[in-house]
């Protein structure tokens, strides 16, 4: 009975020293064949939005490497790309990637809190554009320009986008290294004094969402600023509203550094409302007449020049 126990633990050594052997072969094997390399962390941008009507708009990213060595980054090759959003032309405008100024080196990074190399890239929406030889006029409202970025180390090996796996190249992560930023070009209301031309054409006042009268025209800033406009009614108090039941202008100020404003018209209960939205540019950029539906006012900033 005891040569069986022997015998059978013997064999149990055999296999475990085999089985341990050959999982070491196994994970040598796995290791042997994973590439470490590096990447470019995102640590903050500006510019998601840019200025249509001011090719000083900018837009910046900052950026860290991180690798198994500081010393493998040779280095950083910027790219511009311009997508054109349709617009209001049939011309396609699209352009890119165009490198974006001279490759930057270890020379151009500074160290960041982490102890690794760290830098920022900045471009103007005017500069953007002159690389595939356009203007501000050339663009609207919805394209977009991104920035990309392709990372040299100094064994050759190089990385950019699409060479992270979802974990780093996810937005918004600590890694967030999807090796391009994305810039939308929005058009902003202008600054200053805005103009609503208001008209009855029954002459008892604004009925807007009811008999009674209801609200008036709202203009919602992207700063949560709300302003209201309207013809009093000679139904029912409305605070604030112009006090003339046949005609009246009221005025919003937009200050400088709005970069949206959504206007809101509440309806016509009884078909009897006219306006019109003039800009500080002199532009009529609404012409409301009698019956029009309620919903957002269709307000081109884009063409407000």
């Amino acid at each position: 009975m005891k040569k069986v126990i022997y015998k059978y633990l013997s064999v149990l050594l055999v296999f475990g020293v085999t089985a341990c052997a050959s999982d070491d072969k196994v994970i040598d094997e796995i290791f042997n064949n994973v590439e470490t390399g590096a990447f470019l962390r995102i640590v903050s941008t500006t510019g998601g939005a840019l200025n249509k009507n001011n090719p000083d708009s900018e837009a910046t990213v900052t950026f860290e490497f991180d690798g198994q060595d500081a010393d493998m980054l040779s280095k950083v090759d910027v790219f511009i790309t311009y997508d054109d959003g349709g617009g209001a032309d049939a011309t396609d405008d699209s352009f890119g990637p165009i490198q974006l100024g001279p490759s930057l080196t270890s020379d151009d990074f500074t160290t960041s809190s982490f102890g690794l190399p760290v830098t920022t890239v900045s471009y103007t929406l005017g500069e953007a554009l002159a690389l595939g030889g356009l203007t501000t006029a050339d663009v609207f409202g919805g394209d977009a320009i991104t920035i990309s970025f392709e990372l040299t180390l100094t064994d050759g090996r190089s990385f950019g986008v699409g060479s992270a796996n979802g974990n780093v190249a996810a937005v918004g992560g600590f890694y967030s290294s999807p090796y391009l930023y994305k810039s939308l070009i929005v058009c902003p209301p202008a600054p200053g004094v805005w103009t609503i031309d208001m008209v009855d054409t029954y002459g008892d006042g604004w009925q807007t969402s009811s008999g009674g009268g209801g609200s008036g025209i709202t203009f919602e800033l992207n700063d949560g600023t709300v302003f209201e406009v309207s013809l009093c009614s000679a139904y029912g108090p409305r605070p604030g509203c112009t006090d003339d039941y046949f005609s009246g202008t009221a005025f919003v100020t937009i200050p400088e550094g709005t970069s949206s404003m959504v206007a809101t018209f509440p309806g016509d209960y009884y078909g009897e409302i006219e306006f019109t939205i003039t800009s500080p540019t002199g532009n009529v950029l609404a012409d409301y007449p009698t019956g029009s539906a309620a919903g957002p006012i269709d307000l081109d900033f884009c063409n407000d020049i």
